[in-house]
């Protein structure tokens, strides 16, 4: 992949992950009861939107280790599919297709 390439990645998926980690800290305080943030919301629904977000980050972020791991140097645009909120569901299932079939070869 050119660097071109690359840093045009990096400015997608950064900007997506920070934007996420903020939402996430912004929950976390709520829950906390440190900020006001969604308090007319129930303390399930702020539980379940952290949870979602948390998992919303930990998915780019284990497809990045993963894609740093591999020996095949595989395209970063899986990282970029896997930060994309609810598509990243989808962008996970085709970069574990592509893995095996790469690592199956």
């Amino acid at each position: 992949m050119a660097a071109e390439e690359r840093q045009l990645l990096l400015a997608l998926v950064v900007p997506e992950l920070v934007a996420l980690s903020l939402f996430l800290l912004l929950l976390g305080l709520s829950l906390t009861g440190r900020s006001s943030f969604a308090a007319t919301y129930s303390v399930s629904i702020r539980l379940a939107a952290f949870t979602f977000v948390l998992v919303e980050i930990l998915i780019p972020a284990g497809v990045y280790l993963d894609v740093r791991r591999r020996p095949d140097d595989p395209d970063l645009t899986w990282v970029h599919a896997a930060a994309v909120p609810v598509v990243n569901v989808l962008g996970v299932v085709a970069y574990l297709e592509d893995r095996r079939r790469a690592l199956g070869e």
